[in-house]
């Protein structure tokens, strides 16, 4: 008669399809050893995928499993994802975890030796498996042990995250109709663009100036031409142009300065602002392509909030001093 060291011996390192979506009887049937389904069983081993995920080597040398060969099969996926035993959230009760780990058996157990809540759950030792549960197979109470683990690494991951949500500063009416806090616009944030160059504003309609330049600008570039990307950043401070090689900021633009913004209408990639020069006491439009439509719309809203940052800032006494580069 063929042992479960012979058979499982015999199986290809890569035939870990068996064990998908086949339970433990499907899975023996196909390996012609039905016959040690009530072992396993008796063993706690008695779900295809908790026998992949929970056994260990000193189970299967207790079974009398001792070739390494044949460890080295069963283990091979291991590793992997333990999505059997993850949760997308705590469970709200005990029926609710026992019947996701396949051992709805143990309810009234659980319940009546006063284990019937999840904090209570969270809070088992190994031992009392054994002492007050008295849970006999050595592989369910792996099991259990394996899934109160994992919901106590969940629910940290909850309480910290609900600790951060009520130490987080809340929003002020201005802020939360910005994309950013008052503190990232301090810091400044970063979109990837391609600039499209600059040219003079000659009229006095902004609107209407910065239309026509978006389209020269645009119309100027061969269809086979590479436009050089830039990272623009956008702070309380103005708008600086940094080189996305060298990470070396090429020009600046400060808050001040900047007296419109405003998207292309025939291509809504396109964006543009203008700029005074002191210097030569012009105007000049800045035109950039973004990579999407909404990185465009967000690069526009994050100028227009600037403005209004600036503006606090320096009704608060707290004015930002930004030097202008060339």
């Amino acid at each position: 008669m063929a042992t479960l060291l012979d058979i499982l011996a015999d199986i290809s390192m890569t035939d870990e399809h068996l064990f998908e979506d086949k339970s433990l009887e499907e899975w023996l049937v196909k390996l012609e050893l039905p016959e040690i389904q009530t072992m396993l069983e008796l063993n706690g081993w008695d779900h295809i995928d908790f026998i992949r995920q929970v056994i260990s080597k000193e189970d299967l040398a207790a079974m009398g499993i001792n070739n390494d060969k044949v460890k080295r099969k069963l283990f091979k996926s291991v590793e992997e994802d333990l999505e059997n035993f993850q949760h997308g959230s705590v469970p709200e009760t005990v029926e609710e975890w026992l019947t996701s780990i396949h051992l709805s058996k143990y309810l009234n157990k659980f319940i009546s030796c006063r284990m019937g809540s999840v904090s209570r759950v969270l809070e088992i030792w190994e031992v009392e498996l054994t002492s007050i549960l008295t849970i006999e197979p050595i592989g369910h109470r792996k099991r259990i042990m394996r899934s109160i683990r994992d919901l106590r690494t969940l629910q940290s991951s909850f309480d910290e995250a609900e600790k951060r949500k009520k130490d987080r500063k809340p929003k002020t009416a201005a802020e939360e109709k910005w994309l950013h806090s008052k503190e990232e616009m301090l810091r400044g944030v970063d979109y990837p663009v391609r600039y499209f160059g600059s040219a003079i504003v000659t009229g006095p309609e902004s609107t209407k100036q910065s239309g026509l330049i978006c389209e020269q600008q645009q119309s100027k570039i061969k269809s086979n031409q590479k436009v050089p990307e830039f990272r623009l950043r956008i702070s309380a401070s103005g708008v600086e142009l940094i080189d996305k090689q060298t990470h070396t900021s090429t020009c600046s633009y400060h808050i001040e300065d900047i007296s419109f913004v405003s998207r292309d209408k025939s291509n809504l990639l396109v964006f543009s602002f203008i700029s005074s020069d002191r210097k030569l006491s012009i105007k000049m439009c800045h035109v950039f392509k973004a990579h999407t439509r909404n990185q465009a719309y967000e690069a526009c809203s994050t100028i227009a909030q600037s403005f209004e940052v600036a503006f606090q800032l320096k009704h608060e006494g707290n004015g930002v001093h930004y030097e202008e580069k060339s």
